[in-house]
């Protein structure tokens, strides 16, 4: 039994730091499309512009601002071409920093504009001292799908922690039983003697000792009578 968990988790253990050097070359791979290109935009505004776009297909637009050590403010306004304003949303949690190409400058979301639908807008930056990006987040997800690499990277991360873990596990069942059982025992089965170890058994066959046994098989020795001088003498007194 110890020497199969001892396999398994072997087996477990190698299995799970093949997936996980997979998942990270595949980070290395993808890796630069995730880097935020400030020239890969669908609105770049300078402070106190606005500007009119159109959109062909629905997405998500997701507007950012240079982070230069506290949270940017959002101060813009995302309107429909009759006047009313969409309101967006505040960033969640999954709306994280980018970087960029550059990998010193820091990008964060303001607001976030969840199904956008096909039409004309018009985009306000209200900030009086730094730049705002609209970006076509739907369109950047879409690309970075088509990467096999980021499938990789789920098959070696969601799949090499967890078989990692199930190697782990074993181990230490291995070790808490290696502690609990003696390293060996003696077994007498037959005449023979057995050396029991946990990985297995050793079978020591008994050694011949030099002690004849009680009947041994020899040719029969033919052996001669001689009667005894006491007896000579009783048969001259019988003869008289």
């Amino acid at each position: 039994m110890a020497g199969g968990r001892r396999r398994w988790a072997i087996r477990s253990t190698g299995s799970s730091f093949i997936l996980l050097v997979v998942a990270i070359i595949a980070v290395i791979q993808i890796y630069p499309s995730l880097l935020f290109d400030s020239d890969d935009y669908v609105v770049k505004l300078e402070p106190g512009d606005s500007a009119d776009f159109e959109l062909a297909d629905g997405t998500i637009l997701t507007a950012l601002r240079v982070n230069e050590g506290s949270n940017p403010p959002d101060a813009l306004r995302l309107e429909y071409s009759n006047g009313s304003e969409l309101p967006g949303r505040s960033p969640g949690w999954t709306d994280a920093d980018r970087l960029g190409l550059d990998e010193q400058t820091i990008y964060s979301p303001v607001r976030v504009f969840d199904s956008i639908d096909i039409g004309a807008y018009t985009l306000h930056n209200d900030d009086e001292s730094s730049i705002l990006w609209l970006v076509d987040d739907g369109a950047m997800v879409d690309e970075v799908y088509k990467d096999p690499w980021l499938y990789l990277f789920y098959i070696g991360c969601c799949l090499g922690m967890p078989v990692g873990l199930v190697g782990l596990i074993l181990a230490v069942m291995v070790w808490t039983d290696k502690r609990k059982l003696p390293d060996q025992f003696v077994l007498i089965d037959d005449g023979r003697v057995v050396i029991s170890e946990m990985d297995g058994m050793e079978l020591v066959r008994e050694q011949p000792t030099d002690v004849p046994g009680p009947f041994v098989d020899s040719p029969a020795e033919e052996i001669e009578y001689q009667p005894e001088e006491s007896d000579k003498r009783w048969i001259e007194w019988d003869d008289g």
